[in-house]
């Protein structure tokens, strides 16, 4: 391969010849900055067409940044998109000339997109998913908006309820989900989920079942999922179902008691089924919302004149 020799002052001022090997592709392209080739940096490293063809080793300038921050661009230039955080929206500055910037892991919000070297380190501060492979409770593999812990085995998709609220849920093709439900802070349901949990995973150990548990995070304080997840296995598939239904017995998992209390305080949810009667079938606030949801109005007209014959 041909050799460019490239003559530079050191610190010291004297001259010095390097040479560098580049390819035929490199070396037709049109620019013979030093820095291209031996490091250093480079005003243009924010507009640059070349650099990628290049193979350049500059790193941006202080006039570069400047620029690039304040988009302040000549005619006909435009900000390399590959060097701009997707998630600050920040220049990215490498840490040293010629590293490229970090890209949104597989299975991320920012999948593939340029990050930059800080979103990246503290993305997971907050994350939106927490998964403990096996029975292992001392290494969680995170997941937040662009990086992934868990090597693409799972992914998260945000769900939007309304504009300032939501939640966050797990996708994978490795596993499969046997079990979820809400952990709800100081409610009767906390205890029971505990002693189901515990139980279940005492069991898949025991059986040698190859599982996760994920826990992912929503816009409401107070709430998170616990999913539990399965190889994508028959025979554990098998094993694993039968092992929760069996869990879900011995910790009265089905009480109506573990039902109530979330949407509605009991004693409201007490009078409404009273004024109602017999003629619906209400048991848990769930009935009672997907009731108020599919007649609207009119319900609130029967709770009136349920009220007037009192």
């Amino acid at each position: 391969m041909p050799e460019v020799g490239i003559v530079n002052f050191d610190d010291d001022g004297n001259l010095h010849t390097n040479k560098v090997t580049v390819t035929a592709e490199e070396l037709g392209v049109n620019c013979w900055v030093p820095a291209r080739f031996l490091g250093g940096n480079c005003d243009r490293y924010y507009t640059c067409k070349y650099a990628e063809k290049a193979n350049c080793h500059a790193g941006p300038s202080g006039i570069a940044r400047e620029k690039a921050k304040h988009e302040e661009l000549e005619e006909g230039e435009e900000l390399r998109q590959d060097l701009i955080c997707a998630l600050c929206g920040e220049p990215i500055v490498p840490r040293d000339p010629g590293d490229r910037p970090y890209h949104g892991d597989t299975g991320t919000s920012y999948e593939g997109k340029p990050i930059c070297d800080t979103c990246y380190d503290e993305d997971t501060c907050e994350p939106a998913a927490t998964i403990y492979y096996g029975g292992d409770h001392d290494e969680p593999h995170l997941i937040g908006s662009c990086r992934n812990e868990t090597e693409g085995d799972f992914r998260v998709k945000w769900h939007s309820t309304d504009p300032w609220r939501g939640y966050y849920e797990c996708e994978s093709g490795e596993y499969v989900e046997v079990f979820t439900d809400a952990i709800l802070s100081g409610h009767e349901s906390e205890e029971m989920l505990k002693n189901l949990y515990d139980r279940v995973l005492e069991r898949f150990d025991e059986e040698d079942i190859g599982f996760a548990r994920v826990f992912c995070r929503s816009s409401n304080v107070f709430f998170t999922s616990l999913e539990i997840w399965v190889r994508r296995d028959f025979v554990q598939l098998l094993k694993a179902h039968a092992i929760i239904a069996q869990a879900k017995g011995e910790v009265d998992y089905d009480n109506p008691l573990y039902s109530t209390g979330i949407l509605f305080p009991r004693e409201n949810l007490e009078k409404f089924k009273d004024l109602l009667g017999k003629r619906y079938n209400i048991t848990t606030d769930k009935d009672l919302a997907d009731l108020a949801a599919e007649k609207g109005g009119d319900l609130l007209a029967e709770l009136v004149e349920a009220a007037k014959g009192r």
